[in-house]
């Protein structure tokens, strides 16, 4: 399926001397390093995996899905994304994101654990589901950044598959800052149109609608759209055969390679598993749906997932055994460190040490995660079990307030709504005692721990009205009948509106 993607698969390496790489030559030891990097972050973020089911399984997080069995398909795949280039992707991404510098291990967990707190997880403040990635696209002063000579993701979506027509439209802003003069002088949003879009998506995702009308889109448009599909043979429990026509996504999409004229869209098949074929192949892929503005799809095949799906469930309830065996040995990061070993790139010993010192990494770095989300957490519960205890003292129900600190008190893993939960529960104990000072002093703080947790969980949901951007800023227009306005339908007067927008733009 595309003969370039043969092509690609030919690497000659020979230990010491340099090596074509990623379109670049590279010494043998530039070489070494890069690999033996990659191996070290596909073990972190593998970690991170592994540390995450059992936080959430642990109780520390109500939710986990995570991005093992991609890592080495996601490394290579980061080597071809630069400046100015988007993702619109999907929860399975976190080594990519962590390669190209946009997620930190303490990121990562601070979403897992919903800290709301901006630095901690820049990405959604805690507010999405974890492995949900974004970049800003404005500064603090709510002005555009460079997107251009930035590194950018587009904020992902809970529901499979709703990645695709946002990363069309990425890739089609790529094609008319290229094709439009007017346009070049906006620097600050492209390089002439220089720039690929890359979407991800799983092989169970295939099947939606949104994938198909997408993938025909591009094709039609020409744009430079680069989807990845991981195809690890199951859309959650679902096995591939029972989801997919031809049961092989890169066959059932041969339809649209180019004609003879060029149009349609390059299908390239790669095995997950294979590090220098993956590295070529995107390197290929990409350079020419970035020149030629040509869109292409990856099929990244022969991936495995060795925790399951999510944290809801077990892969050994769904998966035969045969299958649970090939989970073993088809691991990407067990093939990588085989072909590393063939290669000569690295001992057995020094291998043993870079995975050692990437869970040591991963591990530190999911502590701090948890110190950060907790301190502040701890520090309110006690702030309120002092005031409880204050009010117990003057109250004529003492016993039943205690008990209630008590209760909180236990709590292994505390978090904003346990605590208010606790002081909630004493003002209604002590609801005719309002009069006692110690009474008034809880609400008080309960107003304001309010307020705190609104700024947390609340805003931004839409702009403040009073800061730049904000729809609440434009004065309203009343609407004005004259006496000879005739009465039409609704549909009428949003046409008309088109008309005039169109008109003026």
């Amino acid at each position: 399926m595309g003969g370039s993607v043969e092509n690609a698969r030919v690497l000659n390496i020979k230990k010491g001397e340099p090596v074509s790489w990623n379109g670049r030559k590279l010494s043998w030891e530039e070489f070494r390093k890069e690999v033996l990097d990659d191996y070290w972050l596909g073990w972190v973020s593998r970690t991170c995996s592994v540390l995450g089911r059992k936080e959430v399984l642990t109780g520390k997080a109500k939710f986990g899905i995570f991005g093992d069995g991609k890592e080495v398909a996601q490394l290579a795949m980061a080597k071809c994304f630069k400046p100015g280039d988007w993702r619109s992707g999907y929860y399975r991404d976190q080594t990519f994101m962590m390669a190209v510098g946009l997620l930190t291990v303490e990121q990562f967990f601070a979403q897992l654990y919903a800290d709301p707190v901006d630095e901690h997880d820049p990405h959604s403040y805690g507010r999405q589901m974890n492995s949900h990635f974004a970049t800003h696209f404005l500064d603090e002063n709510r002005n555009w950044l460079p997107l251009s000579k930035l590194k950018n993701s587009s904020a992902d979506t809970s529901p499979t598959s709703s990645q695709m027509p946002r990363a069309l439209g990425l890739a089609l802003a790529s094609k008319l800052y290229r094709n439009n003069p007017d346009l070049h002088h906006m620097t600050e949003f492209s390089n002439k149109g220089n720039e690929v879009c890359f979407a991800t998506i799983g092989d169970g995702s295939c099947a939606e609608g949104l994938f198909w009308e997408t993938l025909n889109a591009a094709g039609v448009l020409q744009v430079p759209l680069a989807i990845f599909i991981w195809d690890d043979g199951y859309g959650i429990s679902v096995p591939t055969e029972l989801q997919l026509a031809k049961e092989n996504i890169a066959e059932l999409l041969s339809g649209f390679m180019p004609d003879e004229n060029g149009r349609g869209v390059d299908i390239y098949y790669v095995r997950g598993w294979n590090y220098p074929e993956l590295v070529q192949t995107f390197t290929i892929g990409i350079e020419k749906c970035r020149r030629e503005h040509v869109p292409c799809v990856f099929h990244v095949d022969e991936l495995t997932q060795p925790q399951g799906h999510s944290t809801s469930g077990s892969h050994e309830r769904y998966k035969p055994p045969e299958r649970l065996k090939y989970e073993v040995e088809m691991d990407c990061l067990k093939k990588m460190r085989e072909w590393i070993i063939e290669t000569g790139i690295a001992t057995e010993e020094e291998l043993d040490k870079i995975k050692s010192d990437a869970e040591k990494y991963a591990r530190d770095g999911m502590r701090r995660a948890w110190r950060q989300f907790q301190e502040p957490i701890i520090k309110e519960m006690n702030e309120a079990l002092a005031l409880i205890h204050k009010v117990a003292g003057v109250s004529k129900y003492k016993q039943d307030i205690l008990k209630v600190a008590n209760d909180l008190r236990k709590v292994q893993n505390p978090i904003r709504r346990d605590v208010m939960k606790a002081v909630r529960t004493v003002l209604r104990i002590a609801r005719y005692e309002t009069h006692l000072p110690p009474v008034q002093e809880l609400k008080q703080w309960k107003d304001r721990y309010e307020e705190k947790n609104k700024e947390f969980y609340c805003s931004w949901l839409y702009i403040p009205k009073g800061v730049k951007g904000s729809a609440m800023n434009i004065p309203e227009v009343k609407t004005r009948y004259s006496e000879n306005s005739p009465e039409v339908y609704g549909f009428q007067i949003l046409n008309r509106c088109f008309d005039e927008m169109f008109k003026r733009d």
